[in-house]
């Protein structure tokens, strides 16, 4: 399995300004603070949507084990704390070799909420324009370190305002930025808190309360066999830990296929499946979410979602509420429904579960939201068939609506040449912000898709659309 690809074809480099001590949070290097379980600086190069990462600035402690990880190079200013106009020009010049038409990103090593999807979209409308595309801050104004410009006209620019016995001290970012004429900067309006900047206590008070944990979507290719499986849910969960995430969602049925007998999986593997995802949790030190079956008392299964932590908290079960009797299936011939809404907490984030058919049914997802789930898990195995992607990536963003709540799905991902009736996936596994914008999404292979939740953004997006306080019950008849 590998990552969801966040690389951007016509960016050829991040430069991230990572320049140490700040006044106002009484002399702390900023970029090393902790949020949500990484330094701000390792937030901004996993955001980072490209190969290359030049970080310019102290590699400190930290700066090998991020420089393998992230494939980073750390550079200093010449002269020394020369100012970030030179802490700019001496990242750029790191990338001496890359055409003019290409695009780089300028980005600040103290944002520690960017997205790799919105830092795509700002290369890719510079690259189109041939502009600076910058983030628009809630107050209205540009950040000048979150931004795209088409390389040959930084390196223009920088050359005019050179200082005339050479290089760039004591300069200001605005200093350049003041170089663009009217039309050459186009600014991208920000979703929740990505354009945040660390410069005081406040901001970063702020910040940690908007971090949400590290989820990561694991599309799968379900095994028929039990022990092939227990071989992909460990590569997978080990996968995800190596990546940072806190939470990984793996999809529905990944304790055996549909099309295989459930009853005997569920009597025979179930418990076992349960103690081997609680050995994940407690080996990686984060949550495993995975779809199981387990046995009903009226010889049927339950379509199980089991939810393991670290130290057997959280530990609990969702059973399958609503059955796919639909489009030729009948789940319920073998599937006895569950009654109960489930939600729990991590890391100061409620998360509600759903299965698969759920989706059809948008009370379900309103409940969880009004029980104060920020998130939503959607493990699934999606049925093949004419419309049915449409009809995936329509659901996904009307639950996201309704419930005014990040959507976080995780498909199984096909066979190679699979032409079985059973449900076996579609892959398109994605996550979807409460605006209902598909913010990230995978394509038919197996992949990891990691996510890090703002909170902020669903708490504007209740407050900007407050279906869920407008909602009034109707008369049935």
């Amino acid at each position: 399995m590998s990552t969801a690809s966040h690389e951007t074809a016509a960016t050829v480099a991040a430069v991230i300004l990572a320049g140490g001590a700040a006044s106002r949070l009484g002399g702390t290097d900023k970029t090393r603070l902790p949020i949500a379980g990484a330094s701000v600086l390792e937030r901004v190069l996993r955001a980072a949507p490209v190969g290359r990462r030049i970080v310019v600035g102290p590699s400190g402690a930290d700066g090998g084990d991020l420089a393998a990880r992230h494939g980073a190079r750390f550079v200093l200013e010449d002269p020394p704390r020369s100012g970030p106009l030179a802490a700019l020009a001496r990242g750029v010049a790191e990338i001496s070799e890359a055409p003019d038409e290409a695009t780089v990103l300028v980005l600040g090593g103290d944002m520690p909420l960017l997205r790799p999807e919105t830092l795509r979209a700002l290369a890719a409308r510079s690259a189109e324009t041939g502009r600076v595309v910058a983030l628009e801050s809630k107050d209205g104004h540009v950040q000048f370190l979150g931004a795209a410009w088409p390389l040959g006209r930084i390196r223009a620019e920088l050359s005019e305002i050179e200082h005339d016995g050479g290089g760039w001290a004591d300069l200001s970012l605005r200093r350049l930025y003041g170089t663009l004429g009217e039309g050459e900067l186009v600014s991208l309006p920000v979703t929740g808190s990505e354009a945040a900047d660390i410069d005081t206590p406040d901001a970063l008070d702020q910040v940690r309360r908007a971090a949400g944990p590290r989820i990561a979507l694991a599309q799968i290719e379900v095994p028929t066999d039990h022990e092939s499986m227990v071989a992909v849910v460990r590569g997978a969960v080990a996968e995800a830990a190596q990546e940072g995430a806190h939470l990984v969602l793996l999809p529905e049925a990944t304790l055996t296929p549909f099309g295989t007998d459930l009853r005997a999986a569920a009597e025979t593997h179930h418990e076992d499946f349960a103690r081997l995802l609680q050995e994940l949790a407690d080996e990686h030190s984060l949550v495993v979410v995975a779809g199981s079956f387990s046995p009903a008392d009226d010889g049927r299964v339950h379509n199980t979602v089991l939810v393991r932590g670290p130290g057997g908290t959280p530990s609990l079960e969702y059973r399958k509420i609503h059955l796919f009797d639909a489009f030729d299936a009948d789940e319920s011939a073998t599937v006895a429904p569950g009654q109960e809404l489930v939600t729990f907490d991590l890391a100061g984030t409620r998360f509600g579960l759903a299965t698969c058919y759920d989706m059809r049914f948008p009370e379900q997802f309103t409940a969880l939201a009004r029980r104060g789930a920020h998130a939503i898990l959607l493990p699934t195995a999606w049925a093949e068939g004419p419309g049915k992607r449409e009809q995936l990536q329509l659901l996904l963003r009307a639950r996201a609506l309704d419930s005014t709540s990040v959507i976080l799905a995780a498909d199984q991902s096909p066979p190679a040449g699979y032409a079985g009736r059973a449900p076996r996936g579609i892959g398109r596994s994605a996550a979807v912000g409460p605006l209902g914008r598909i913010r990230q999404e995978l394509g038919l292979e197996p992949g990891l898709l990691m996510v890090d939740l703002d909170l902020a953004e669903v708490e504007t997006a209740r407050a900007t659309l407050p279906v869920l306080r407008h909602a009034v019950p109707l008369p049935e008849r």
